[in-house]
């Protein structure tokens, strides 16, 4: 068994959204379809704790407590927030282990989307902000072009000045046992954070470059894609991976996630 300075990991719970599929997976009417219904589903928003023997280190931040206010209009009438109280914000969350942000290391964001980077803000003064160069750098720009989309300047603004940590590596272990993988697809600094449990298990934390089951299952991705060639490579290493009994999947947004998975104070090992 590898060695690894990993202890638990634990789930956030950031809240619930809402879409329609066809963000998800293309699905077009046909001809004979003309009044096909549209599809809405609902989806938790959702981040990762990783106990470490060095410290411990978040898997994404969750959004913004304000995100009504503050996200674009554009961006919440296509991903309005449906459920987010005070028991969602990540700084309540850690009470439940006795913890405060200054208790965190790092903060690794697969990417810095609207809803993965807008509780950045409370831990800047105390904890590394760990990013892949090119998603930090494509959201800036996106910002500074007046494309806000799914990057908020208010998400943005506080972080000038923060402890920054680029990533340039394709893979590269931040901590034993932590890996951060580049994989693009969902954007183009997109990572998945792989984590070696104790018992021998391989965890990877996929942000969104899968936002749902299906999109894994048929190998497909509907508008919310940067790079086709990136998605197919890195999902057919992903099949090969998990049919591993000892290799284990978490989806940011899979529905079903809080049916199968504990959340904090629970650990999820």
């Amino acid at each position: 068994m590898a060695e690894t300075g990993v202890k638990h990991a634990y789930l956030f719970d950031y809240g619930l959204m809402q879409a329609e599929w066809g963000w998800f997976l293309p699905d077009p009417a046909t001809n004979s379809q003309r009044d096909k219904p549209r599809r809405w589903v609902e989806f938790p928003m959702a981040g990762a704790l990783i106990e470490h023997e060095d410290g411990w280190i978040m898997i994404d931040s969750g959004p913004s407590p304000d995100a009504a206010r503050v996200w674009p209009k554009e961006s919440f009438e296509a991903f309005p927030v449906v459920r987010f109280t005070q028991d969602n914000v990540s700084v309540n969350q850690l009470k439940q282990l006795n913890l405060k942000p200054e208790d965190i290391r790092a903060i690794v964001f697969t990417h810095l989307h609207l809803d993965h980077a807008g509780q950045a803000y409370m831990y800047r003064d105390s904890a590394y902000l760990i990013a892949h160069r090119l998603e930090l750098q494509h959201a800036l720009t996106q910002i500074w072009e007046g494309k806000y989309g799914a990057y908020v300047p208010s998400d943005f603004e506080p972080l000038k000045g923060a402890r920054w940590v680029l990533i340039d590596e394709e893979r590269l272990e931040i901590l034993p046992g932590i890996e951060v993988i580049h994989t693009g697809g969902h954007t183009p600094g997109h990572m998945v954070v792989k984590v070696e449990a104790p018992n021998g298990d391989t965890w990877y934390f996929m942000g969104d470059f899968f936002h749902m089951p299906e999109e894994f299952e048929t190998e497909s991705k509907g508008w919310l894609l940067y790079n086709g060639d990136q998605f197919e490579s890195f999902t057919r290493k992903m099949k090969f991976w998990t049919s591993s009994k000892r290799v284990h999947m978490f989806m940011t947004h899979d529905p079903t996630n809080w049916q199968k998975y504990p959340r904090i104070p629970r650990p999820l090992f």
